[in-house]
């Protein structure tokens, strides 16, 4: 077995994405088991749900918690974080992944490179550019972790292409078997890899007509078509609910395909994390930057593109002398064809829209199902890098072979020159020798064998290369936390936290997520980090003192939000927390101490006194990261309090008057109604209203009508005064009706025939 590892060569070629992984990420290895590579928060993100499902799998079992999740839609990339976090640690795990990601992306580009290229040298260097490009070392800090783990791509279009030589059926599935692991990594990667494969069609259209009048291509696409359609749509149902559903909130809209696309001048502009000139190109990097701190970057290298273009430029040449070229304008259509999808729906220049021409990606983006879900189309970049990568291959093999040829004609020159004899003469056969040797060499495979010029000029490539993509060192994120979390985590008992500022922080919101996976208690706050979901934190938004300590506070404000709501209850905070379980409120120290740079406040003082001017405290921890306050359970929770029910789609606007703010309501306009006691009560709700023409006005209380009025006061403050008999335990829905003076239902969205409602509160 030793001996086997020793002498395969592909061992070797991983041994050494391994070694060049450690050396062009440092210092990942040298804190391997103490901090994880990240230069923004998003890393937190997948360490976090990671961890939530390495709980779920301690838990319950493999198996058992493997089945879950595929239940749930949810066993993906972060699943396969989650079982190594299991095995090696949180911080291990992900480094090894990591890791990961880079060897396999060196050496599937290597593999793809060697079959088009006939080249091992040359298609080490493919490996390098496609491993180690700026694209691959932003996507592995930011992270996403769909992007960073683009390894499965090679593999796959190597497959590809082979199953279309003689429709094998191991290359038929290995293909599908690579295509379903881009799948589990991320399904925006999938749609990139559909858009890929309609390149590869087209391309087989043109060069190899005859494969599609094959039976048997047929029989394996329809069997293909038919087992991942299933396996898809139970790995993604969960998506295609969404995106089928009317609240699709999955699609963020034109602006966002155009805001997080590329500009035209992007692929010549070199990354802000570069090692030796990072603020190169700065003044024009900022005029196209997504905002002005982002890192994303797809600059390709000025070398990679040169030799890419010598590729390009000699293929004819290279051709004639038998010289592998197959191939080698599908990838030129993949790299340009994909940098120029990266653009997004319209051309940027400069970070311009003016004008707004139109590019393909507009075509995709209208009429292809899911895409128009695809907010960060400037990753379709990524199969734009594995083409250049090739491209480069191609180009440096082709410069190699003008070198032997050149060497070779230096010899035989030397010969003549040093005897003085034609070539007719004594030394013809010596001349003879040389020209089979050249012809010999056109058209075979470039081997380790090298000789001393060769083994210079690819050194010096690969040199290059590396030293135009250094990004070292990479910055590290040790994951350091408060000992609390820990704490909670050992209390078994079933409660929530509410963690400030959760809610409005996106920093500490991914960090959270960390968190969460130790305390492993469920959080009242939460944050939409991607696309933003309307109706999913309608709860924290509406409760009094939870909105309150989640959006007002944290920010700065005075706290005073209660909507149309005419009563605060702080006075019942204590309870309204404790009616919901709410055990603990979280601090957070370094995501409320502002930033001087912004002249933003220090918020943790003021915050902290205002939960002690509103909220009893059973108990209070305190240390550099966090302060935390328990909250009192003395009191049994027997209050009752209005929340508004922002789902509710009939409160068609609202505005700001001298009495506060004013909701518009059309028939259907409701509010929640809490009652916190466990038994039954009555009470009485007060409320002012304004109307613009006469109209009929009715309150339900969970359905049954208690108030029934024909107002006729036009332009004038009216007080209403509501009895509300059998106030249930729990959430009691209060329905606002208006009518017309023909008794008709009013649904419109002008403000003008709705009713304005303000100061509405219980006694």
């Amino acid at each position: 077995m030793k001996d086997f590892f020793l002498k395969n060569e592909k061992f070797k070629v991983i041994i050494f994405f391994a070694i060049l992984s450690i050396l062009l990420t440092w210092p990942t290895a040298w804190h391997f088991f103490s901090s994880v590579p990240s230069s923004g928060s998003d890393t937190m993100q997948v360490i976090g749900v990671a961890g939530d499902k390495a709980n779920l799998l301690s838990d319950k079992g493999i198996f058992a918690g493997t089945t879950e999740l595929i239940k749930k839609s949810e066993f993906n990339i972060t699943a396969v974080y989650a079982i190594f976090q299991l095995i090696f640690g949180r911080v291990a795990g992900y480094n090894l992944l990591f890791f990961v990601s880079f060897i396999l992306s060196g050496f599937g580009a290597y593999l793809l490179a060697f079959y088009f290229t006939k080249n091992k040298p040359a298609s080490l260097i493919a490996g390098i550019i496609f491993a180690f490009s700026p694209f691959h070392i932003h996507n592995s800090l930011s992270t996403n972790v769909g992007t960073m783990h683009q390894e499965w791509l090679p593999f796959f279009a190597l497959y590809l292409f082979k199953f279309f030589e003689d429709l094998r059926l191991k290359d038929f599935s290995a293909a599908g078997l690579f295509l379903l692991m881009i799948a589990f990594t991320e399904h925006q990667l999938l749609a990139f890899t559909a858009i890929f494969i309609l390149f590869f069609l087209l391309y087989k259209v043109i060069s190899q007509p005859q494969i599609y009048l094959r039976l048997k291509l047929w029989l394996y696409v329809g069997a293909s078509v038919l087992v991942l359609s299933v396996l898809f749509f139970f790995m993604f149902r969960s998506l295609f609910s969404i995106a089928g559903s009317s609240h699709n909130y999955l699609d963020a809209g034109l602006k966002s395909a155009v805001k997080y696309s590329n500009d035209s001048l992007s692929i010549f502009v070199t990354p802000p994390f570069h090692s030796f000139w990072p603020k190169a190109f700065q003044g024009l990097r900022v005029q196209f930057e997504r905002k002005s701190s982002s890192n994303f970057s797809v600059f390709a290298g000025y070398t990679v593109l040169l030799l890419s273009l010598f590729g390009i430029a000699f293929s004819k040449w290279a051709k004639k002398r038998k010289l592998a070229t197959k191939g080698i304008f599908f990838w030129l259509a993949v790299a340009i064809g994909f940098y120029v999808l990266s653009f997004g729906p319209y051309l940027h220049y400069k970070g311009l829209l003016d004008p707004p021409v139109k590019m393909p990606y507009y075509l995709i983006y209208q009429y292809l199902p899911f895409y128009k879900n695809i907010r960060t189309v400037g990753r379709l970049f990524v199969y734009s890098m594995l083409g250049f990568s090739l491209l480069a291959a191609w180009g440096i093999s082709f410069i190699n072979f003008q070198f032997y040829r050149r060497k070779q004609g230096s010899s035989k020159a030397a010969i003549f020159s040093h005897t003085g004899d034609h070539p007719q003469g004594d030394n013809f056969q010596k001349n003879k020798k040389i020209e089979e040797n050249i012809k010999s060499r056109e058209g075979e495979s470039v081997g380790w064998n090298l000789n001393t010029r060769s083994k210079i000029l690819y050194i010096i490539a690969g040199l290059i290369v590396i030293l135009e993509f250094l990004a070292v060192p990479l910055k590290t994120n040790s994951l350091l936390h408060s000992s609390f979390y820990e704490k909670l985590g050992q209390d078994k008992a079933n409660y929530s936290v509410l963690e400030i500022p959760g809610s409005t922080d996106y920093d500490f919101a991914s960090r959270d997520l960390v968190w969460k996976s130790i305390h492993r208690k469920n959080t009242i706050n939460g944050y939409d980090f991607a696309r933003v979901n309307k109706a999913g934190y309608q709860f924290q938004t509406s409760t009094p003192i939870i909105s309150t300590l989640l959006y007002d506070i944290p920010g700065g404000s005075s706290g005073s939000g209660t909507d149309i709501m005419k009563n605060s209850y702080y006075d019942i905070s204590s309870e309204i927390l404790d009616y919901y379980n709410i055990r603990w409120i979280i601090l957070d120290k370094a995501s409320l101490k502002g930033s001087p740079e912004k002249s933003d406040p220090n918020m943790f003082y003021p915050v902290k006194a205002y939960i002690a001017s509103v909220i009893k405290c059973a108990d209070e921890y305190e240390d550099q990261f966090l302060y935390a306050c328990k909250i009192d359970q003395s009191v049994v929770p027997n209050h009752m309090f209005l929340t508004m029910d922002i789902s509710n789609i009939h409160w068609i606007g609202k505005s700001e008057a001298k009495n506060g703010l004013q909701r518009f309501a059309e028939n259907g306009a409701g509010l929640k109604l809490v009652n916190m006691s466990q038994g039954t009560q009555k009470n009485r709700l007060n409320f002012n209203l304004k109307i613009a023409k006469p109209l009929m006005i009715k309150v339900f209380l969970n359905g049954q009508e208690v108030f029934n009025k024909y107002i006729t006061a036009i332009g004038q403050k009216q007080s209403i005064s509501v009895d509300l008999p059998n106030i249930k335990p729990g959430e009691n829905d209060i329905t606002f009706g208006v009518y017309g003076a023909d008794n008709a239902e009013i649904h419109s969205d002008k403000k003008i025939d709705t009713v304005a409602i303000y100061q509405v509160g219980v006694e």
